[in-house]
C-alpha cells in the first residue's frame, strides 16, 4: 500500500474513532449524566431548604431551579398531605424509615397528575416534618433522544469532512515525500539535476536540504572520479607510449653506441697491431676522435635528460644578449647557409635568462631546423615584442610533421621521422622543454603554411 493511502486511511480512522466515541458516550451516558446532575441540583436545593440562615422564597427557588417542593408531616401512612401521593406512597413506606433516620433518599416515581415520570428527593425537615423536592425527568429522555439524532448527523457531517481532510492532508503530506522518492531515484541513477525547492522548516525539509546536499557532494564526488579516472586512462597511455619510446630509445642508443664503439675498436686494434700505414693512422685516430665525440655527446644528453625529469636543474638567471646567441648557433652551420634561405636578427637583443641552458634550446631548435629543411627551404630565427617579453621562432619548411606529431613532439626519446632513425636519439626537444619550463617559459609549436614554428618567451632587461 502506497504511503499516501496508509496515512489517508490513518487520519480517517483517527477521525472515525473519535466519532464513535464520541456516539457511544452519547448513547450510553448522556441519560445518566443528565439524571446525576438533577441529583446534585435537589441535593443543592435542598440544602438551601435545610439551612435555617436562608430566607427562603420557595416560588423563586422551584422557579430558578424547575423544581416542586413539598413539606409534609409525618404519619403512618407515607404522605398524608397530598392525596395523590398517599396514593402512590403506599408501596414505598420504607423510604419514610429512612428519612426519619435522617436519610436522604431519591425515588423515580411515576405520577399521574401532573402525568409524567420525577425525580423526587426526601429530606428530613424540622418538627417531625420533611421535604419533598420533584424535578421532572421525562424531558431528559426527550432531550437525550433529540441530542442523540443530532449527534448522528453531527458525526455524518464529521466523517465526511474528515474523509476530505483526509484526503487533502494526506496528499500535502506525501506531496513532498513523493518527491523526495522522485528525486533520490534521480540519484540512484546518477541524475543530479533534480533539487529539493520546498521552504519548509520542519523535518522533512531539512531531509530534503540533507538531499541536496548529499547528491551536490556525490556529483563533485563522481565528477571528480570521472576526471581522476580520465586522466589516469590518459597517465596510462602516455606510460605505454612512453614505455614504447624507451624501448625505441634503448634500440636507438645501443645502435648509437654500437656503432662508434665498433669503429673504435676496430681502428685501436689496426693501430695496436701496425697494419695501418702512416697516412692510415692519422686517418685511424681522426675517426676514433670523432665517434668518442659522438658517444660523449650522447652521454651528456642523458645526463642533461636526467638531470631534468628528476628537478636537479639548476639555472643562473642573468643578463644575455639574446642576439649575439642566435648568432653564434647560426654561424656553426655557415658552410650549410647556400643550401637554403636564411635569416636571422643580427641586432644585440638583451634578455634574462641562463645562458648555457638557453643556448642549448636554439641549438636543438636550430639543428632540427637545418636537420628536417629540404634543400631550397626557408629557415628563419625570428625575435619579436610581446609586452614585457621577447618571443623568440624558430621557423622552417617542413612537410613531414603532422598535428598529432606537435601532440607528442615534446616527450623524450619520440622521433617523428622513423627513417632517419640513424640521427639524432629523440631527446632534443625533450632537453628543449624542461629548460624553458625552468624558467616559466611559455613555449610551443605549430604548424602554418607548410612551414612548422617552434616559439618561446622570455623576460626582457629592464
Amino acid at each position: 500500500m502506497r504511503i499516501r493511502s496508509k496515512i489517508f486511511f490513518l487520519i480517517f480512522s483517527v477521525v472515525l474513532f473519535i466519532m464513535m466515541g464520541f456516539y457511544v458516550i452519547t448513547e450510553f451516558y448522556l441519560e445518566r449524566f443528565y439524571i446525576d446532575s438533577k441529583k446534585e441540583n435537589l441535593k443543592s436545593v435542598a440544602q438551601i431548604i435545610s439551612n435555617p440562615e436562608h430566607s427562603l422564597d420557595f416560588e423563586q427557588l422551584e422557579r430558578e431551579n424547575n423544581v416542586t417542593i413539598y413539606i409534609r408531616q409525618f404519619s403512618n401512612d407515607l404522605f398524608v398531605s397530598s392525596e395523590d401521593l398517599y396514593i402512590k406512597g403506599l408501596e414505598n413506606k420504607g423510604i419514610l424509615e429512612d428519612v426519619r433516620d435522617g436519610k436522604q433518599v431519591f425515588q423515580k416515581i411515576k405520577i399521574e397528575e401532573p402525568v409524567g415520570e420525577f425525580m423526587i428527593l426526601f429530606t428530613p425537615y424540622q418538627h417531625n416534618r420533611f421535604v419533598e423536592i420533584r424535578t421532572p425527568i421525562s424531558s431528559i429522555q426527550e432531550s437525550v433522544h433529540v441530542a442523540n439524532r443530532y449527534y448522528m448527523r453531527i458525526i455524518a457531517y464529521a466523517l465526511a469532512f474528515g474523509l476530505i481532510m483526509a484526503f487533502i492532508f494526506s496528499k500535502k503530506i506525501t506531496q513532498p515525500i513523493l518527491h523526495l522518492k522522485e528525486i533520490t531515484k534521480g540519484i540512484s541513477n546518477l541524475n543530479f539535476s533534480l533539487k529539493f525547492s520546498s521552504e519548509r522548516k520542519d523535518e522533512i525539509g531539512e531531509l530534503g536540504n540533507s538531499i541536496n546536499r548529499m547528491g551536490d557532494i556525490l556529483h563533485e564526488t563522481i565528477e571528480d572520479l570521472n576526471i581522476a579516472n580520465l586522466e589516469l586512462k590518459k597517465d596510462i597511455e602516455k606510460e605505454k607510449k612512453l614505455e614504447s619510446l624507451r624501448k625505441e630509445f634503448v634500440a636507438s642508443v645501443s645502435h648509437e653506441l654500437k656503432t662508434p664503439i665498433a669503429l673504435i675498436q676496430g681502428y685501436a686494434q689496426g693501430l695496436m697491431e701496425g697494419i695501418a700505414t702512416d697516412e692510415d693512422r692519422n686517418f685511424y685516430c681522426e675517426v676514433i676522435v670523432d665517434e668518442s665525440r659522438k658517444m660523449d655527446e650522447l652521454v651528456k644528453e642523458l645526463l642533461l635528460i636526467s638531470q631534468i625529469e628528476a628537478g636537479y636543474l639548476e639555472l643562473d638567471i642573468e643578463k644575455i644578449n639574446l642576439g649575439k646567441m642566435i648568432r653564434q648557433v647560426m654561424d656553426k652551420y655557415y658552410m650549410e647557409f647556400e643550401k637554403y634561405v636564411i635569416y636571422y636578427p643580427e641586432d644585440d637583443i638583451w634578455a634574462l635568462g641562463d645562458w648555457k641552458y638557453i643556448k642549448r634550446v636554439l641549438e636543438n631548435l636550430v639543428s632540427n631546423a637545418f636537420k628536417y629543411t629540404p634543400e631550397n627551404g626557408k629557415i628563419k630565427v625570428d625575435v619579436g615584442e610581446d609586452g614585457e617579453k621577447y618571443r623568440v621562432k624558430v621557423i622552417n619548411t617542413c612537410s613531414d610533421l603532422t598535428e598529432e606529431d606537435l601532440k607528442e613532439i615534446w616527450a623524450p626519446f619520440y622521433r617523428g621521422d622513423k627513417s632517419r632513425s640513424s640521427e639524432g636519439t629523440g631527446l632534443g626537444l625533450a632537453i628543449v622543454k624542461g629548460v624553458l619550463e625552468k624558467h616559466s617559459s611559455n613555449h610551443g609549436a605549430y604548424l602554418e603554411n607548410g612551414k612548422v614554428i617552434f616559439w618561446f618567451e622570455l623576460d626582457k632587461m629592464i
